[in-house]
């Protein structure tokens, strides 16, 4: 069994640099999971790496809790589970080399035995951005849900990108919405993502109205964009539909929105994170990437 050691691939590529490569995001931490949607969220992070020539670092983990057993007495490491999952490891490691060594981006592939949580936590801290999917297929194994997103935002300084199963690709150069409240959960989420907004297309607030009182206006994240040299149009919706991401949804696909940018609004409930409605709701059902900081 591989140890909590990682067992590293390394391309020789070197990072491509020019005087119209963007600054701000130069490596991206990959979080790779075998699902139906691993293809699609690969191609969304070679868009961004090739947009801001970063280095694109993926990380498999195996949790250690898949190689053990449990009966009525103890728990033990199984020997025939062991062989068919680090037969499994093997093979998909080898599937995504071949297909990145076709790639023109830097990369390099790491995989480990241990504690998921742990390790995404430790390498994105010398990461700009977090790649990952949304909820697992109710067949998959390990996958990350909304409590994992929520509790690895919790632990993160690092933003993350949840990718979508209908996400097949993404253009960073394209337009954008902000879902924008007035918390500070919007503000430091419009903050992070200063270097994607930078390179949009079109950046657009979406204020949808709401009884709540807004802690910052629309207004004051128009001109904190000002000052970065992104130019941003406000939509001040009603609140028309049923709920407040059904109008957020809409206004993106108005736009052809490339991704969504948005605060991970939470609540403590028994020391447990939690996402609140409307960042809940979009994790189910949005159909391009969230842009999710806290």
């Amino acid at each position: 069994m591989q140890s909590a050691q990682s067992v590293m691939e390394q391309s020789s590529k070197p990072i491509l640099k020019s005087a119209m490569t963007p600054p701000g995001i130069k490596t991206i931490l990959f979080h790779v999971h075998n699902d139906d949607g691993l293809g699609n969220r690969i191609e969304v992070a070679l868009s961004i790496a090739r947009a801001f020539g970063a280095h694109l670092h993926l990380l498999h983990v195996t949790p250690i809790e898949a190689y053990t057993v449990t009966d009525a007495f103890s728990v033990f490491v199984s020997p025939q589970i062991m062989a068919v999952l680090e037969d499994e490891s093997a093979k998909l490691r080898e599937k995504l080399q071949q297909q990145l060594a076709n790639e023109d981006v830097s990369w390099g592939y790491e995989d480990v035995t241990g504690e998921l949580m742990r390790n995404l936590i430790h390498r994105a801290a010398l990461a700009d951005m977090v790649v990952t999917g949304r909820q697992p297929h109710e067949r998959e194994f390990g996958g990350p849900s909304i409590a994992f997103l929520g509790n690895l935002l919790q632990s993160l300084g690092t933003p993350l990108l949840v990718v979508g199963d209908d996400a097949s690709a993404i253009d960073p150069f394209g337009p954008a919405i902000v879902a924008w409240d007035g918390s500070h959960e919007a503000a430091n989420a419009l903050r992070a993502a200063i270097p994607l907004l930078k390179v949009a297309s079109q950046v657009r607030l979406v204020a949808v109205e709401e009884a709540k009182e807004r802690q910052f206006p629309s207004t004051a994240g128009l001109e904190y964009l000002s000052r970065h040299g992104v130019h941003a149009e406000l939509s001040e919706r009603p609140r028309i539909m049923e709920t407040v991401e059904q109008e957020i949804l809409d206004q993106a696909a108005i736009d052809g929105a490339s991704y969504i940018v948005m605060g991970g609004y939470s609540h403590s409930r028994a020391g447990e994170f939690l996402f609140g409605g409307v960042t809940r709701s979009l994790l189910k059902r949005c159909t391009v990437p969230l842009f999710l900081t806290r």
